[in-house]
């Protein structure tokens, strides 16, 4: 069960923990829980290691209010649409509103990534609490959709894995992204182009005949 930030009230941008938040999101995501110390993120933030303890009681703290601010919204946003995932106005609304929420938070994925690569001591943590009802809450949304009753039962944890390597994959390839193709993947223009590919990708995947004959 996450620890003493679960279900805090999310501070506003621009605020000094927000500012604390984003510099510890991307260095966890960096380096992971245990790479990390209060005092480098302080010092990314340009406060001492005591002002930090004012508004985070310990690491510890932190980085699971990292992962709340995080994954919390988006199991949020899978609860609101559960028994309306079948409309595909909802299914549009809702993938918006996601990519929306994690291109202003870029490192969640990475920092995901990085538990899943190091087994570090928060993963198991991070897949209980978090991932696991993710992955459920995705499940039964998706089964409201014709398209996904169509894939063979076994099929079907790979197709939400896929989606899942859609959406959070762009952010965890991003530096590869930008090498290969020479473009800034997390420029406005690439977040339009990445939402449209998403709706054309899960329309396919979702409500497209998977046993029909292919030419």
């Amino acid at each position: 069960m996450p620890g003493e930030a679960a279900k805090t009230v999310p501070p506003e941008a621009g605020s000094t923990a927000t500012r604390i938040l984003d510099a510890a999101e991307a260095l966890f995501a960096k380096r992971g829980f245990a790479g990390v110390s209060v005092r480098e993120i302080a010092g990314r933030v340009g406060l001492n290691q005591a002002s930090i303890y004012n508004h985070f009681p310990s690491k510890q703290a932190l980085y699971e209010a990292v992962l709340e601010r995080g994954l919390g919204p988006i199991t949020d946003l899978l609860a609101e649409g559960k028994g309306s995932f079948q409309s595909r106005d909802f299914q549009e609304q809702l993938l918006e509103r996601l990519v929306d929420h994690l291109w202003r938070t870029p490192h969640l994925p990475k920092l995901i990534q990085r538990e899943v690569l190091d087994g570090g001591e928060y993963l198991e943590r991070l897949v209980d609490h978090w991932l696991t009802p993710i992955y459920e809450q995705g499940t039964s949304a998706m089964e409201a959709t014709p398209g996904f009753v169509d894939w063979p039962l076994a099929d079907r944890p790979l197709l939400i894995l896929g989606l899942y390597h859609l959406l959070f994959g762009y952010f965890t390839s991003a530096a590869l992204y930008a090498r290969v193709l020479g473009k800034d993947p997390l420029s406005p223009e690439m977040r339009r182009t990445h939402l449209d590919f998403l709706r054309r990708a899960s329309d396919r995947l979702l409500h497209q005949d998977v046993n029909a004959p292919t030419r």
